[in-house]
């Protein structure tokens, strides 16, 4: 897989910017506080940049692409520099271990053509916009107990985080109002849920 041009170019650079983070010998806080607004600059650019490597290097070493799998999508494929480009372009926009890893794999299903491409967007749209906060919700969502007290109103989940909503994990069932009482809002899990669990979020 890094012999091709592209994956090579990005290795070697993400090797040079560790080089200069690990080099640096700028990892304390109180130092930059206690530098002059140049340094401070400095020190944050190094930061983000050896952030941005160790993003690449997870994303690279997630992916599991043979030589052939890799040629026949660049075959099929005339504009996959310009898709391998904004692949790295997103993983400017992630900060977590996690995403890197799902971003790998939302990858590896298009190239194998498992996923069309517009659901590839679909993901990475969502995968740029979690954090540590929705994760841990994810995995909370995933271990839910579907409420069976009453077959006609089942439902998974009261009052969910409504991010969950707009990513298409939840959809909006019925509920019983009882006299005098405020209706609670309850959801069930999405088929796209479940894909997206299994197939791009779980370890």
């Amino acid at each position: 897989m890094n012999n091709h041009p592209l994956l090579q170019y990005i290795s070697t650079t993400s090797k040079h910017l560790l080089w200069q983070f690990g080099n640096s010998g700028t990892f304390g806080i109180p130092e930059a506080l206690r530098s002059s607004a140049n340094e401070i600059y400095l020190q944050s650019k190094l930061a983000n940049e050896g952030l941005y490597y160790l993003q690449v290097k997870t994303f690279l070493e997630t992916l599991e692409l043979d030589a052939n799998d890799i040629e026949k999508f660049m075959k099929e494929n005339p504009n996959h520099q310009r898709l391998g480009f904004e692949i790295f372009k997103i993983l400017e926009h992630t900060i977590l271990d996690k995403q890197a890893k799902m971003l790998a794999k939302a990858f590896q299903l298009f190239t194998q053509k498992q996923i069309f491409k517009q659901e590839f967007d679909k993901y990475t749209y969502i995968i740029t916009r979690l954090n540590s906060h929705l994760i841990h919700l994810i995995d909370d969502l995933s271990a839910v107990k579907t409420n069976l007290d009453n077959p006609k109103y089942e439902f998974d989940i009261e009052n969910p985080n409504m991010e969950f909503v707009s990513f298409g994990f939840l959809k909006e069932v019925s509920s019983p109002l009882y006299p005098g009482s405020t209706q609670i809002a309850r959801f069930k899990r999405t088929d796209s849920f479940y894909c997206f669990y299994e197939n791009i979020f779980k370890d």
